[in-house]
């Protein structure tokens, strides 16, 4: 899926006078994500953004296939957009019906032709808030032009919403940017004391924390929360 430079450049610069105002800030979204899918030349794009129960929503979608991946994702709560928003880098899937990353979406993703997929995080203030991503019917492996491509667009969106913070726009989808920065906040700071406390790298960190969530089947932002709180978490694996 050759990307052309000049028509990225043109659709980017296209993009650039969109606003976050309350009349048009879900068809500004709309729009980034249908351009996402006309420039990549693929079978689908979408947005994910995170809502309260710690959990990506699904936003905007360029056809109804980027809409079914976008909601197994959300519904399964696993999924190479999800890690995308978790890890804070880009994920790529050559084939996700047939990568043992993702096994119970992986299946249900082919069963719908959808294989090659890649997402990557929305960022405000610099931490994830959720993700843009773009789906292809047959296997492809993803290369550093593409990822670029869609970061560049999933700037864009983070412009958009930052545009309907700053103009004070009211509504379910700010209400959902705020609650997505403040869980940041707090991952942040229990990132930061795991990594003083116990001498770990920031991705190790976090690793621990979504482990622990993951074991004792609690929200990410809640064992977090508790480690700022002065928790300690169980004891590191041997090895």
């Amino acid at each position: 899926m050759p990307i052309n430079p000049d028509a990225l450049a043109s659709s980017i610069a296209g993009l650039s006078g969109l606003t976050g105002a309350a009349s048009r800030v879900e068809h500004a979204l709309e729009h980034v994500v249908a351009e996402t899918d006309r420039i990549f030349a693929v079978d689908g794009a979408g947005l994910l953004l995170l809502a309260e129960g710690d959990v990506l929503r699904y936003v905007a979608a360029s056809d109804k296939r980027g809409t079914i991946v976008e909601k197994l994702q959300e519904q399964i709560g696993e999924g190479p957009c999800l890690d995308a928003f978790e890890e804070g880098t880009p994920t790529l899937a050559a084939d996700v019906a047939a990568d043992a990353r993702w096994p119970t979406l992986g299946p249900l993703a082919g069963e719908h032709g959808i294989h090659a997929v890649l997402g990557v995080p929305v960022r405000l203030d610099d931490s994830p808030v959720g993700t843009l991503n773009v789906y292809s019917s047959g296997y492809h492996e993803w290369d550093d032009g593409e990822i670029e491509a869609i970061q560049a667009f999933a700037r864009i969106i983070a412009s958009v919403l930052r545009g309907a913070i700053d103009a004070h726009v009211q509504g379910k989808l700010t209400t959902q940017l705020q609650y997505a920065l403040d869980r940041r906040i707090v991952i942040e700071q229990a990132k930061g004391i795991l990594m003083q406390r116990e001498g770990l790298p920031a991705e190790a960190a976090f690793e621990r924390i979504r482990r622990h969530a993951r074991s004792s089947r609690e929200r990410v932002a809640d064992v977090a929360r508790r480690v700022v709180e002065g928790e300690t978490l169980d004891p590191r694996p041997a090895g």
